[in-house]
């Protein structure tokens, strides 16, 4: 059996999850400090945007995060073919907007 479990803390800062493999009886603990990351996110989002930059930062994404994605839905931001495939991004969007609104700094 596949085990997916993560605990969310955004107010505290930390976010940890255990993932289970089904071909193994691998079990492998993630877990990391995003206080850090959620600060960042607060002064971006004070900064605002540049209106002349060619791009706009939509989140900030903790490595943790990233991997609760990859394993839940299969979306892995980190691999250069899923960047390039804007159905993927979308749906990754729409999975941040909806689960982790605390990392947004604009929509």
């Amino acid at each position: 059996m596949l085990e997916k479990k993560f605990k969310h803390d955004a107010m505290g800062g930390t976010l940890s999850g255990i993932i289970g493999f089904e071909d193994t009886k691998v079990h492998r603990s993630v877990a990391q400090d995003i206080k850090p990351i959620l600060d960042e996110v607060k002064e971006d989002r004070a900064a605002g945007f540049n209106r002349k930059a060619n791009y706009r930062k939509f989140a900030s994404i903790p490595d943790v995060v990233a991997i609760e994605i990859a394993t839940k839905y299969g979306i892995n931001i980190h691999n250069d073919e899923t960047i390039k495939d804007k159905s993927e991004m979308k749906k990754f969007k729409n999975i941040i907007i909806r689960e982790y609104p605390y990392l947004l700094v604009s929509t």
